[in-house]
């Protein structure tokens, strides 16, 4: 008769716990780390970002220094790259855990674009109004029809590329193409 192996479920149940415990240890140790932008930039070798993430003698060269102004709410690098919902929170907790053991392994190489879109929800959980402007009548997002258009919000919004304040960091090159699908006129 063949004995039962009364240890495999116990041992299923200790690999399962273990790792839940992980993961959750795993979560709250780099939440606390990632409150330091010097943290983020450790592993993804963006110092010249994190200068532009800085005013200029008081001038805000990128959207990303704009956010980060003395005496403002000193935005910090997460705060705008761990996304809006649990869901997104998860998903670039995974990613970040892929690259860490790529990176152990000798392997990572720094990606040249965000690998999941976080979506303008990340931008609204901030700019709650969408970007209109009540005081302002001919605000671009005032108008009914420019807050169903489909980009987001940082295809127009420059966030970490030198852009200009005064455009509020649209670059023409990126913008007149989307106002062109509509506004054929413009296309001379």
């Amino acid at each position: 008769m063949r004995r039962r192996r009364r240890w495999l479920p116990l041992l299923l149940v200790g690999v399962l716990g273990g790792s839940v415990v992980a993961f959750g240890g795993s979560m709250v140790v780099t939440d606390y780390l990632e409150q330091r932008n010097t943290f983020c930039i450790s592993c993804h070798l963006h110092e010249q970002k994190f200068a532009d993430f800085h005013p200029v003698a008081g001038t805000q060269v990128t959207l990303a220094a704009a956010h980060n102004l003395p005496n403002d709410k000193n935005v910090k690098c997460i705060d705008c790259h761990i996304g809006a919902t649990m869901t997104d929170k998860l998903i670039v907790k995974y990613l970040a855990a892929r690259d860490t053991v790529t990176y152990l392994f000798g392997t990572f190489e720094e990606p040249q674009h965000l690998r999941f879109a976080l979506g303008s929800r990340t931008c609204l959980k901030c700019h709650t109004s969408g970007g209109q402007n009540t005081a302002q009548d001919n605000a671009f997002h005032n108008a009914p029809h420019h807050t169903k258009m489909p980009p987001l919000c940082y295809d127009c919004h420059t966030v970490h590329p030198p852009s200009s304040v005064e455009t509020r960091f649209l670059r023409e090159r990126t913008v007149r193409p989307l106002c062109d699908q509509c506004h054929k006129e413009m296309e001379q």
